[in-house]
């Protein structure tokens, strides 16, 4: 899928500029809910599922990547595609891998990985080396951004080399679900995902990866291509194992802020009780790639 535009990802009126700045640092917006902070051993294998599922297509997807490269990751998480982005630009390449918590990022020592904590949203450029990358890259990050996605693109565009590329690869997190109305954990998990708005009424867009592409235009970034992918998988799957997973931590996070009620602990309930019944069969979310280029002028 191809986008003319003639704009400049940089291009950003002061305006747009402080209020983005505004954003970065809103204490109103939600934020990210898996943190590793108190339950890293849980974590860790939730992370170790996520590579075992997405790594695959993410690597087919990262192909373009060419020895000597400059390269990006942003919110690396435990590194595994860092370190398969090092072995492909080789030792006359770079790569950076940021993420605001590195404890994981640590474990590797690879000649050519370099470790930063940054943070995107509000760190300065200046420590990453803006205009200089061939590849930003980032995966299942900016949902968590919820207000501050475009920010983030903009800062991320910033990153690269004229003739760069920028990848992203995000869900419609809102569309996971049963697909067999005859099963018993069917209308108590409906009622309690209500078509996604379980996200929407804790601040996130239930349906954010399809909207990469208008991102991505609206960033600047030219030469857009976007592919999507879902798949039906059983409940006892690396999937199903890993979203049981996402949500004991999510719920972990609400009941360490004090925002677990006791309707939203019966609505846990209602969505992880059936990824423990290998009967049970689900839609898995769409992921969405885009990829898209900064313009050479």
């Amino acid at each position: 899928m191809s986008f003319p535009s003639g704009q400049d990802p940089l291009s950003v009126t002061d305006r747009q500029t402080t209020h983005q700045a505004s954003l970065a640092k809103d204490p109103s917006l939600p934020g990210y809910r898996l943190s590793a902070e108190g339950r890293q051993g849980v974590e860790d294998e939730r992370l170790s599922l996520l590579e075992e599922i997405f790594d695959p297509l993410s690597r087919q997807r990262r192909t373009l990547v060419q020895p000597g490269w400059r390269c990006l990751e942003v919110g690396a998480g435990r590194g595994s595609m860092a370190k398969w982005l090092a072995q492909q630009v080789g030792e006359h390449g770079r790569v950076v891998a940021t993420d605001v918590d590195t404890s994981y990022l640590q474990r590797l020592s690879i000649p050519n990985l370099d470790i930063r904590r940054h943070n995107i949203l509000s760190d300065p450029l200046d420590d990453l080396g803006p205009g200089s990358f061939d590849l930003v890259c980032a995966r299942l990050l900016l949902f968590w951004l919820a207000g501050k996605q475009e920010n983030a693109i903009r800062r991320m565009v910033e990153c690269l080399r004229p003739g760069g590329w920028l990848i992203d690869e995000d869900g419609d997190w809102g569309l996971v679900a049963p697909v067999d109305p005859a099963h018993p954990h069917y209308e108590p998990y409906h009622r309690a995902w209500r078509n996604g708005e379980w996200w929407t009424a804790r601040g996130y867009d239930p349906l954010f990866g399809r909207k990469l592409p208008v991102l991505f235009e609206r960033c600047g970034l030219v030469n857009l291509r976007h592919k999507a992918s879902a798949s039906v998988v059983r409940s006892d799957s690396p999937w199903g194992l890993w979203w049981r997973q996402s949500l004991e931590g999510i719920r972990a996070s609400e009941q360490a802020d004090g925002s677990l009620t006791e309707e939203r602990d019966k609505e846990y309930e209602s969505l992880t009780a059936p990824l423990n019944d290998p009967s049970y069969w689900l839609m898995t979310a769409p992921i969405h790639a885009c990829w898209g280029q900064r313009s050479l002028s």
